[in-house]
């Protein structure tokens, strides 16, 4: 089917895409800045041990280092140049979950991690930043990195000295990318969560946005923390590392609650079973955490391994949803699910490949963990937060649109298709509906006299358009009636609730003028009708149907005297 909205979806898909792909070219630019010619670069002449065994390499980010264990020393040992040049000289480096040690000339300047080892807790990841003294120049350097996990870290990041200032601004354009797509994906999830709530009350329960923006907020955060940029802006590392463990446990979640709102049935109750379970386990290793059992830090191996898993199973069932619904007559909602489907397949495959990547540096490169990124999964996070706000919005635009179509097959299957006015299956259900209530009311039951007449000397025509006439009338007349309803042929109905109901005379007062004015302009016929009304008291305890036929009976004597006097006045001629 055609959609009409198609131009609107497509203009929010480039947007979405376009800003993306601005973040990325922004983000690969290359950006000239003089300050950044001012730092050193100490990549050379190191002394490069673990557990005393020395290396021959003397460029830390080259040497491979192998997996450092919980207790494994490393120590880098060299000459510091010059830095009287500089105002407020640092050593910036990036450790993770090591106790840090450094000294100048065996006098111990800085230290990180000894008391939150000793405590239990986690030694979190750190940008570190020591400050230097000018006359440091020529002295020794040694750096000493101990291990404060099982499989704490592999390989060593560069080392630079520079303006305190510098290297902040330096560490920021080089993760430029990072830091825009976490930023524009955390303002995104917390914009999708702040707007869901008017979504999640006023239409039907949709949850999809709120596990939309959880999405995009997790995602943000751990692009972000990931890098330790939340510590390189902030100075705190240890909720840098919350953030970061706590994101990269929820995603799958979120992303599984997000197919537990999109299915149905048996498919949705196995979404819903792998999502509590997620969260489940999250706030068992939370607990197990916080009582020192063990360390979140401990379960990224087994999460990797759960989240494959879960990964092939929803990418089966989604593909095998895509192909039922090509192959049957039912095919809504299906480009909404192939665009999330394609957002998530590139969001997995990039994932995949940086974690295949990861693994491999940090079990058999030089580069270690230590220099790995996740530069593709980052690409990969924006695609499927586009993809995912497009597929919804089609969603969104396809829902309201059925919703639109099946109301107006509803009015249809209840309006009088020459009049526009309720017809009788309405009005019998307006009155069942009044019967319940038991409010206060007025049925008026009109006639609309002489249509046969009508319809036997002008044609039928003519008798429509004395009918649509009439429906007119009465449409201007009661124009605050709670409804107007035609019962078919020539009897029409008028039912007015609480304040309206209580003068019906003097409306059908009005009615008559309205009809005296319309017959001066007619010249083909007269308009004329019988009325009879009843209001809800003069049958206590009753029906509505039953307020409706006294109103009916009490039209039909009022008809019954129009004809008497039609034949008086024949019968005097």
């Amino acid at each position: 089917m055609k959609y009409k909205y198609d131009r609107k979806l497509f203009v929010a898909a480039a947007f979405a895409l376009l800003f993306a792909l601005l973040i990325l070219m922004g983000s690969f630019s290359n950006i000239e800045t003089p300050f950044l010619n001012t730092i050193i670069d100490l990549n050379d002449n190191w002394q490069i041990s673990v557990n005393g065994n020395v290396f021959d390499s003397h460029n830390p980010s080259k040497t491979n280092i192998g997996v450092i264990n919980e207790g494994d020393v490393v120590e880098l040992t060299t000459t510091l140049p010059s830095i009287s040049d500089y105002a407020d000289p640092c050593l910036s480096f990036y450790a993770i979950h090591s106790l840090i040690e450094i000294s100048i000339d065996d006098e111990v300047i800085y230290s990180f991690g000894h008391e939150a080892y000793e405590a239990g807790r986690t030694v979190p990841k750190t940008h570190t930043a020591i400050p230097l003294k000018r006359e440091y120049g020529g002295k020794t350097l040694k750096i000493s990195l101990t291990g404060a996990k099982a499989s704490a870290f592999s390989g060593l990041s560069s080392f630079f000295i520079g303006e305190r200032k510098d290297t902040f601004v330096g560490g920021i354009i080089v993760r430029r990318l990072s830091i825009l797509s976490g930023i524009f994906l955390i303002s995104l999830g917390f914009l999708l969560i702040i707007l869901s709530p008017y979504l999640l009350f006023y239409h039907n329960n949709d949850t999809r946005l709120v596990f939309s923006g959880f999405i995009s907020l997790f995602l943000g955060f751990y692009i972000m923390s990931y890098y330790g940029l939340i510590d390189l802006l902030i100075g705190n590392p240890t909720l840098n590392t919350i953030c970061e463990y706590v994101s990269l446990y929820n995603i799958p979640t979120c992303i599984l609650g997000y197919l537990m709102s999109v299915f149905s049935g048996k498919k949705k109750q196995l979404f819903r079973f792998m999502f509590i379970t997620n969260l489940t386990l999250f706030f068992i290793i939370i607990i197990l955490h916080i009582s020192q059992a063990v360390r979140f830090t401990d379960f990224t191996m087994s999460l990797h391994t759960l989240a494959a898993i879960e990964s092939s199973i929803a990418m089966y069932l989604i593909a095998k949803n895509l192909i039922n619904k090509k192959t049957s007559s039912d095919k809504k909602f299906l480009l909404s699910d192939s665009i999330f489907l394609l957002g998530l397949s590139i969001f997995m495959i990039a994932s995949l490949i940086d974690i295949v990547i990861y693994n491999y540096n940090k079990y058999f490169s030089a580069a270690g963990e230590t220099n790995s990124d996740i530069t593709i999964t980052t690409i990969g996070a924006l695609i499927f937060v586009s993809c995912l706000l497009i597929s919804y919005l089609y969603y969104n635009i396809y829902s309201s649109n059925f919703e639109t179509m099946q109301s107006h097959i509803v009015n249809l299957a209840y309006t009088d298709a020459l009049t526009g006015l309720a017809n009788r299956a309405r009005c019998e259900q307006v009155m069942a509906i009044l019967s319940e209530d038991r409010g206060t009311y007025t049925i008026v039951s009109l006639d609309l006299n002489k249509l046969k007449q009508v319809n036997d000397t002008l044609g039928h025509h003519e008798g429509d358009r004395l009918i649509v006439g009439f429906a007119t009338i009465l449409s201007e007349c009661f124009w605050d009636a709670n409804l107007i309803g035609r019962m078919g042929g020539d009897e029409f109905i008028v039912v007015m609730t609480d304040e309206h109901a209580l003068n019906c005379t003097k409306r059908i007062h009005e009615l008559y003028n309205i009809i005296t004015e319309w017959n001066s302009k007619e010249q083909s016929f007269q308009y004329s009708t019988s009325y009879g009304y009843a209001y809800s008291y003069e049958v206590p305890n009753g029906l509505a149907s039953e307020v409706y036929m006294l109103a009916d009976s009490r039209m039909y004597e009022m008809k019954k005297e129009h004809r008497n006097d039609n034949r008086k006045e024949v019968e005097n001629a």
